[in-house]
Formats: C-alpha cells, structure tokens, sequence
C-alpha cells in the first residue's frame, strides 16, 4: 500500500499530482491511498481523493505540498508549482487536466483561458481521432510509442513527454489505426482524459 496525502485538496493541482502518483504507482502493483485534510470534489477532472484524515498518516510515503507547507514526515516529499486561479466556465473541465499536465508538475502554472482553449482544441481533435481508430481492427500497442510513454511517466512524473509522445504517435502515418486506438485507451489508464468518450456514439 502507497499513502499519498494531499496538503493543500483545495486546489486542482496538487489533487491532479496525487491522482498521477496514484496511477502510476498501479502499474508497478502498488496500491495507493490518497487522502487529505478535506474531501476534494474534483470528480469533474477524473481525481478521485480516497477520504479524509485530520493529519497526515504515518507512516506516510508520499506528500503532495507547497513549498513550506506542513505534511508530516513523509518518506517523499513533493511540490507541485503554484497554479493561479483560471476560469474554466464553459470548457470541458478535462481541458484544465490536460493543460497542467502539458506543464511540468514543479514550475508555476499560470494558465490562461486561451491554454484552456487550445487543450479543449487537442482534447477534441484526439477524441476525433481514436473514434475513428476504434473502426479499424483491433492491433497490438505499439511496443516503442507505448515504451517512450511509460519511461515519460517513470521519469519523475514527465507528462509533456509523454503527451508528446501520443501527438507523435497520433502524427505517425505508418502505425495502423487498430495500434494506436489501443496505445491510446491504455495511456489514457494514467492521462485520465477520457478519450475513448467518443467511441459508439
């Protein structure tokens, strides 16, 4: 079991960070428990705080906090940049996932309604995309494409590699379509961006 406390559940950010800790932690066959001081509702941004505890467990793997913030005695510690308030009314409350997690965890994040725009604008087109794939038979991920993605997330939690990596694989005009539907739904595991939302509609 991996305990995760989250200082600051408030927040989207720190919440997000915790959710990929937790994701990831899954594929190594670690089973996460993310808890903070409060119950956040961030259920719109696929982040799923397990409950609530009045302080830090111990003992206590991973703390998700701010910079001088309080988090007991964790075996890590993890900060996450600041992210200044946005206004996400009216856009696919994914679009604000993708969009802190197009930016390095650790630097600031101060996003503006036109960074949410342009996530909305990739959110869309990728849904358009692997509702098309999912057409095609189905074919094995694509074992370099899939490699490099994993290897992003190990690598201290790199989410603008590895949503880069997707857009190469998405831009790539040799890897069959039935490949990169699946590459995608199984990298979604740990995006949490719904993108399979499309298919069978």
């Amino acid at each position: 079991m991996l305990t995760v406390w989250v200082a600051a559940p408030d927040q989207p950010r720190p919440c997000l960070l915790a959710d990929l800790i937790s994701r990831v932690a899954e594929r190594h066959h670690l089973r996460a428990s993310v808890s903070g001081p409060a119950r956040a509702d961030w259920m719109a941004l696929n982040v799923h705080p397990s409950g609530v505890t009045a302080g830090p467990p111990e003992p206590l793997d991973v703390a998700v906090a701010l910079a001088g913030e309080p988090a007991g005695s964790p075996a890590h510690r993890v900060a996450p940049g600041a992210a200044g308030p946005v206004d996400s009314s009216g856009v696919d409350p994914l679009a604000l996932r993708l969009a802190l997690m197009q930016r390095p965890y650790r630097a600031d994040a101060d996003l503006t309604p036109d960074d949410l725009k342009a996530a909305g604008e990739v959110l869309r087109h990728w849904r358009t995309l692997v509702n098309h794939w999912a057409l095609s038979p189905s074919k094995p991920m694509c074992a370099q494409y899939t490699g490099d993605f994993l290897d992003a997330l190990d690598d201290d939690l790199d989410t603008p590699a590895a949503l880069r990596t997707l857009a190469a694989l998405a831009a790539d005009q040799v890897i069959p379509d039935g490949s990169k539907f699946e590459t995608f739904a199984y990298a979604d595991r740990f995006l949490g961006l719904d993108l399979a939302r499309e298919v069978g509609r």
